[in-house]
């Protein structure tokens, strides 16, 4: 029922259209059962006075052919009615789908690969269509169908109408049985696929370390393997349906055989005159294709569930922030007042036990700028997800301007907080594209002079310059095209191009030279394009012109304070700052 109704949001928008394709396959079946009744008339004609009747022959034929022609447009129209809605319904159920994936948490997309949510975006939707489409137009043609036809031929003969259940009664057991080990193996095709296109994107992402490594020739055997795990649940499925689509076929040879035995008799008795007889035979052709269509529909309809529930595992994921109305402009504008504030902040993964941040305090001031120094896996960026809530959060732990984080809606926060990360991405686009992509306003005269001032401030002016096509050069799939160090300068200048209240900056600069980080820190210092700035790194040289400096090991602050206090006692910073600066030296 759950999926039924979910499914109903979306079809009530088409009443519309599924009512005039009711009406239609109506009208349709009618006159399907109209055309035996003057086949009947004009057989019986050629048996007895045909010479007296050749104008009335020729009247029924002529009405048999109007009716004939009149039938393809309405059918026509019918599957137009149908069709129409099922694509739209599949347009609306991607869009709803997509958008609700830009709602889902980083937690989310972590947990699910790309391939799967690509797949059940592409494929498992296509289900869904042919459930809207083709298996409604064939539900509503089937109930007219075995309306309108099993009265006619009851009207006939009641006798050779019951003679005609027998077959069918055994032909429809058998489809049963095929349909429950059908829909086993659509499910497990449509997890095979899942798993393969899975399998593709991440191999696809990752081709230059497979190829540095030597690992073709095992990536190729483990797609072989998942392939082929496809091919066996297609075939599985290729063999029921052909064996269940032979029978369905040959139901209308079973049905004729039986009528002209059956009927023959009554022909020879004289309880049925030729013409009967051939209504007849019509009329259980005229009943054969509803009842093949419903087997189609019975597949479909299977089809068309198992899609609604892989589809319902990403619409059924709670996603709260979208909810929550955005703030007036005035309060939105106004929203850092008193700064960023981390309470008591404790986080740790789902499925694991152990916390990986642990009573984390600090506040960030207004025009301040802060510093968090850690090794490699101390928490940092865990700590910055937590802030602008890619990760989400407890209650009443991070605050912004006084408010709670999880109160805000995702519009204000990120209005509010920016962050560049360590793992830059950059769209299969231009440069200056992949850059004013993080501009929301492009109504301002003067972007192209702030784009220039831009790429001078990322230190990417003289090498833009030599690009093929300077700032319009594509850059290739997620920045192939570029060195680590230009991309991370890009995914910057886009972080800068509009002005936020807090920049935060996760190992940004871990790709560029030292005389390059310098000049950068420079000019991010100068606060141009953020009030306030977080710059989390586990160089010390990066931490030098911070107003407070936290390091952060084992997700917790072990110590805190200025670059000189921290300098002047023994401890990790004045470490790292020692060795650091012997590395440069040498």
């Amino acid at each position: 029922m759950e999926k039924i109704s979910f499914l109903l949001k979306y079809i009530r928008a088409h009443t519309l259209s599924y009512a005039l394709g009711v009406f239609f396959i109506v009208v349709t079946n009618w006159v399907a059962v109209i055309i035996p009744e003057y086949i009947q008339k004009s057989m019986d004609l050629l048996s007895d006075q045909l010479a007296q009747n050749e104008e009335l022959l020729a009247e029924y034929i002529m009405t048999i052919m109007g009716l004939a022609i009149s039938m393809i447009v309405i059918r026509t129209l019918s599957r137009i009615f149908f069709f129409t809605p099922g694509r739209a319904i599949e347009c609306e159920i991607k869009n709803d789908m997509f958008a609700k994936l830009m709602e889902l948490q980083k937690d989310y997309h972590d947990k699910n690969p790309s391939g799967t949510v690509i797949s059940k975006l592409n494929n498992d939707v296509n289900g869904i269509r042919l459930l809207c489409g083709f298996a409604m137009m064939q539900a509503f043609n089937i109930i007219s169908a075995l309306s309108l036809t099993p009265f006619m031929m009851w009207k006939l003969s009641p006798r050779l109408t019951l003679y005609c259940v027998i077959p069918i009664i055994l032909v429809f057991t058998i489809v049963r049985i095929g349909m429950r080990y059908l829909v086993k193996n659509m499910r497990e095709r449509m997890v095979a696929l899942q798993d393969l296109s899975g399998f593709t994107v991440s191999a696809l992402s990752g081709i230059d370390v497979i190829k540095s490594f030597g690992m073709a020739r095992w990536v190729e055997n483990e797609f072989d393997k998942e392939n082929k795990e496809m091919l066996k649940r297609s075939l599985n499925i290729s063999w029921v349906r052909s064996f269940l689509i032979s029978v369905l076929n040959n139901m209308e040879n079973i049905l004729k055989t039986l009528i002209l035995l059956v009927g023959g008799i009554f022909v020879i008795e004289e309880q049925f005159t030729i013409g009967e007889l051939t209504a007849f035979i019509t009329y259980a052709g005229l009943l054969t294709m509803p009842l093949m269509g419903l087997g189609w529909v019975s597949t479909m309809l299977q089809q068309g569930m198992v899609g609604l529930e892989s589809v319902q595992t990403i619409m059924k994921e709670e996603s709260h922030f979208h909810k929550i109305p955005s703030l007036p402009a005035k309060e939105s504008h106004s929203l850092f007042g008193t700064g960023l504030e981390i309470r008591n902040l404790n986080y740790h993964y789902p499925g694991q036990d152990q916390a990986t941040l642990h009573s984390i305090d600090f506040h960030i001031l207004p025009g301040q700028t802060i510093g968090i120094l850690g090794r490699i896996g101390s928490g940092k960026t865990t700590l910055v997800n937590c802030l602008n809530r890619y990760l989400t959060v407890g209650d009443q732990q991070v605050w912004i301007g006084g408010q709670d984080i999880n109160t805000l809606s995702n519009s204000d926060l990120r209005g509010s907080i920016r962050t560049v990360t360590q793992d830059p991405f950059l769209f299969s686009d231009t440069v200056d594209n992949n850059i004013t992509f993080g501009k929301q306003e492009h109504e301002d005269d003067n972007e192209s002079a702030n784009l220039e001032q831009l790429l001078f401030e990322c230190a990417l002016s003289e090498e833009v310059q030599r690009f093929p096509l300077q700032e319009k050069t594509l850059v290739g799939e997620k920045g192939i095209m570029l060195s680590g160090g230009q991309k991370q300068r890009i995914s910057l200048a886009r972080a800068m191009i509009a002005h936020c209240d807090l920049l935060i900056l996760d190992n940004v600069l871990s790709a560029v030279d030292a005389e390059t980080e310098s000049f950068l820190l420079q000019q991010i210092l100068r606060k141009q394009h953020a009030q306030s700035l977080l710059i989390v790194s586990h160089r010390a040289k990066s931490m030098e012109k911070a107003d407070w400096i936290l390091i952060l090991e084992d997700g917790k602050i072990v110590d805190q304070g200025t670059h000189s206090e921290l300098l002047g006692r023994p401890g990790y910073y004045q470490k790292t700052w020692m060795l650091q600066n012997e590395m440069t030296t040498s």
